[in-house]
């Protein structure tokens, strides 16, 4: 006998799939079946979400769905129910039904995967001691794979992805706690089930290596770097990265092994309730990549840092916190514009002047660091320098007031002065405790500009945040609304969540779709009004146009980074986006445009049931 729901269910799906309800225990084949266990599972995977019936017949059969597939899904739904629950109104409660989809109730349930992110959003502003209690007790959820029960569902290979993601991230951070606590066997431990987990994780391998090394088996340190290296050239054709090779050259000097160790993390804090931003989000990996650069210049070995990443995806605010960081070392930064561009190395000489605000420089002695700070030459005669001693006079400040740090945000807007200096700086203070930054929109810097052809020490590529980065917001929906992209999370946040952006975000959006071609911005606006993910033959349909010149089109907004590639389907990159677009169609022509694509969507089912290609939608609609 099943319990009312005022008894929450306890759900398994790390694992086979499990359910406890009251005195109930149900396990797989306690169901009524395989597809109705199979709909129970995709519909907690959906995480509360409504899943249409067409999706759900696209799940469960794949390209051979039945002609009365509506039926059978209600008969597995019933089904499901009556094993789920022997409660008519509870069993209803739970298996809620919605115009065209089903959907699974899941205040009415404790999942393990929200237990388990639970935990980990925990762990994510949590002192580091703090942070590796969680940690462990999120894993102890994870000790299976998600769904193992449906080893071959393509419908789970997504989440079952994020998941995995998710499992082998908890273990790194929690070997990194357990390094710091100097519980050098658990780091090892937890480092080795990542590397099970992903082969070619060389965070994993370092605290591997780390981990041995500090208990003294140097020996098996180098050899799991050995193993490390035939693995990624023998498989990727890559060589390891500059920060596992630091860590072999830092292992066969023998350096003490607790300056090589991670630092600890405090505690980040929430504002008040009605400015719920965080303090830091995210971005702990990356931040612990500049640290480990860092750690390196400041031992001697100069480092090139480039922090890359499209427009607003967090690049200055993750320089924020390590530049707050920052301790015992001289610190300039600078932002370069493009209206400066025709004036010579403008951003170095802003940040040098960061880095030495409190000393008194002494311009007689390097008379031709006039050329870089004209205000050491304000009452005197001006005088011309060559390019040489500038640049002479540059390093030879820098050599006298190390350990230094350099930080150029928008670097890709610099003149070609700053990026040749910065390239003589790599070379003639080689051997100093220097570190340059320089943060880049990626997107916008073309194969052959000059700041490509610096020699880095070290790239950081930033994207958006993830699901488990956002979840201490507690923002319903945030993560699936703007795809983890910082700049729209801020807008999230200051309109309150709701559904209206601020109109100025909102003229940015479509200040950038328009920038992309009158065509362009017809096919984004077109696309809005479709459900996602979208169907190219549709949209050709709508559009009257040839799919295959659409198909280019959508791969290069793609490339733009507005759409995404989703199977055979196309999607646009942030939702949030799609919102401003499908709210710039006006009542009419959004009639009109669903009707067109009802028209098509009907002829096409017809079409394909008599086994024929379907038509462009010029040959069966009258032109516009």
């Amino acid at each position: 006998m099943g319990a009312p729901c005022s008894s929450a269910l306890t759900i398994r799906l790390f694992g086979s799939i499990g359910v406890e309800h009251a005195e109930q225990r149900l396990g797989p084949r306690d169901f009524g079946g395989n597809r109705p266990k199979q709909i129970l599972e995709i519909l907690l995977a959906a995480r509360g979400g409504p899943v249409p019936v067409e999706r759900l017949a696209e799940m469960l059969w794949g390209e051979h769905v039945p002609d009365n597939f509506a039926a059978s899904i209600q008969t597995f739904v019933s089904t499901l129910r009556r094993h789920l629950c022997a409660d008519t109104r509870c069993a209803r409660e739970l298996i809620v039904t919605e115009s065209g989809a089903y959907r699974f109730a899941v205040e009415h349930a404790d999942i393990d995967l929200d237990r388990f992110d639970r935990l980990l959003a925990r762990a994510g502003r949590a002192p580091t001691e703090a942070a590796r209690r969680c940690l462990l007790d999120a894993l102890s959820l994870a000790t299976a794979e998600l769904l193992e029960d449906e080893p071959y569902a393509d419908w789970v290979e997504e989440l079952r992805g994020t998941y995995r993601g998710r499992v082998i991230g908890a273990h790194l951070e929690a070997a990194d706690a357990a390094l710091i606590a100097h519980d050098y066997q658990a780091a090892l431990t937890h480092a080795q089930a990542a590397a099970r987990l992903d082969p070619f994780s060389e965070r994993a391998h370092r605290i591997g290596m780390l981990a041995l090394y500090a208990m003294g088996r140097a020996h098996e340190a180098l050899e799991g770097y050995r193993r490390l290296r035939s693995l990624l050239v023998g498989e990727l054709g890559l060589e390891p990265s500059a920060a596992t090779r630091r860590l072999e050259a830092a292992i066969l000097r023998q350096d003490d092994a607790s300056s090589l160790l991670p630092r600890p993390s405090r505690e980040m804090q929430l504002r008040t309730s009605s400015q719920p931003w965080l303090l830091f989000l995210g971005r702990r990996a990356e931040l612990d990549r500049l640290g480990q650069c860092l750690a390196s210049a400041v031992g001697g070995d100069f480092a090139m840092v480039l922090l890359e990443g499209e427009a607003g995806i967090g690049k200055s605010r993750l320089l924020d916190e390590f530049a707050a960081s920052l301790d015992g070392v001289r610190v300039g930064r600078a932002r370069c514009s493009a209206l400066e561009q025709h004036l010579p190395r403008v951003p170095l000489a802003a940040a040098l002047r960061g880095a030495l605000d409190q000393l008194d420089l002494d311009a007689t002695q390097l008379p031709a660091l006039r050329g870089v700070l004209p205000e050491l030459s304000l009452g005197e005669r001006p005088a011309e320098f060559g390019e040489i001693d500038v640049l002479e006079a540059i390093v030879e400040v820098i050599r006298r007031n190390t350990p230094l740090v350099l930080i150029l945000d928008d670097l890709h807007l610099a003149d070609l002065g700053t990026i040749a200096a910065l390239e003589y700086l790599h070379q003639r203070c080689a051997d100093r405790p220097v570190m340059i930054v320089g943060a880049l929109r990626d997107d916008e810097v073309p194969l052959d500009h000059p700041v490509r052809r610096l020699a880095v020490t070290e790239r950081i590529s930033l994207g958006p945040l993830s699901e488990h980065d956002l979840a201490p917001l507690a923002i319903p929906d945030v993560h699936p609304r703007t795809g983890g992209h910082p700049a729209l999370v801020s807008s999230v946040i200051a309109s309150g969540s709701g559904p209206d952006l601020r109109s100025s975000l909102s003229e940015l959006f479509i200040a950038r779709c328009r920038a992309e071609g009158a065509v362009a911005f017809r096919i984004l606006l077109t696309a809005a009004t479709l459900p996602e993910p979208f169907e190219l033959e549709v949209l050709a349909a709508m559009l009257e146009t040839d799919p295959i010149a659409l198909v280019e089109r959508l791969e290069r907004l793609c490339d733009r980074r507005i759409l995404r590639v989703d199977g055979l389907r196309f999607r646009f990159r942030y939702a949030i986006v799609r919102d401003v677009l499908a709210a710039e169609v006006s009542p009419a022509r959004n009639r009109l445009l669903r009707d067109r694509a009802e028209i098509f969507t009907k002829r096409q089912e017809i079409v394909r049931a008599a086994g024929h290609d379907v038509p462009a939608m010029s040959s069966i609609l009258p032109t516009s």
